[in-house]
């Protein structure tokens, strides 16, 4: 049970990632992507308090977390972002460079490793912190949460030019 608590929430976890990274499209500014993303995060932690009706002592046990959990997972986001860029330029040659195709992948993989490892000290958290009613609402809140932000993300850029890439 545990480990599909874990592996629901890892994917949520990246799921939330990547809604974040779609909201900028690689187009927007990224001072415009930041703030994005820390609306969208600020949202998520109004919300999942409600949601959960977490108590005064556990909003203070959790929201340090989450904040400095989504700003470390962001940073780490937009690193794999730009490894993922180089690493389409890279194929996009001609002759791509082995050298500089090995470092990508592992950029890549070190920060979704680094993405996990978020992920799991979240969940150690919660678990320690929320009761099992809790638990279950916030595996539903999650998920609903990150879907109704997908699709609104997917209107709007419904209504922008559609991103352009290489392989």
């Amino acid at each position: 049970m545990r480990k599909k608590v874990l592996a629901v929430t890892l994917i949520l976890g990246l799921g939330l990632g990547t809604v974040f990274a779609a909201a900028g499209g690689g187009q927007a500014e990224p001072l415009g992507r930041a703030r994005l993303r820390e609306r969208i995060g600020d949202l998520y932690l109004l919300r999942l308090t409600r949601a959960l009706d977490l108590t005064e002592d556990q909003t203070a046990k959790l929201y340090p977390l989450l904040v400095r959990a989504e700003k470390d997972k962001a940073d780490l986001q937009s690193r794999l972002n730009l490894d993922m860029r180089d690493l389409r330029a890279e194929l996009a040659k001609a002759r791509p460079k082995e050298e500089t195709l090995v470092l990508l992948t592992n950029g890549v993989r070190e920060a979704r490793e680094g993405i996990r490892r978020i992920e799991a000290e979240v969940e150690a958290s919660l678990d320690r912190v929320l009761t099992p009613l809790q638990k279950a609402r916030y595996l539903l809140f999650a998920a609903d949460f990150l879907r109704s932000i997908g699709e609104r993300l997917e209107r709007v850029r419904g209504l922008r030019a559609p991103l352009k890439r290489s392989p």
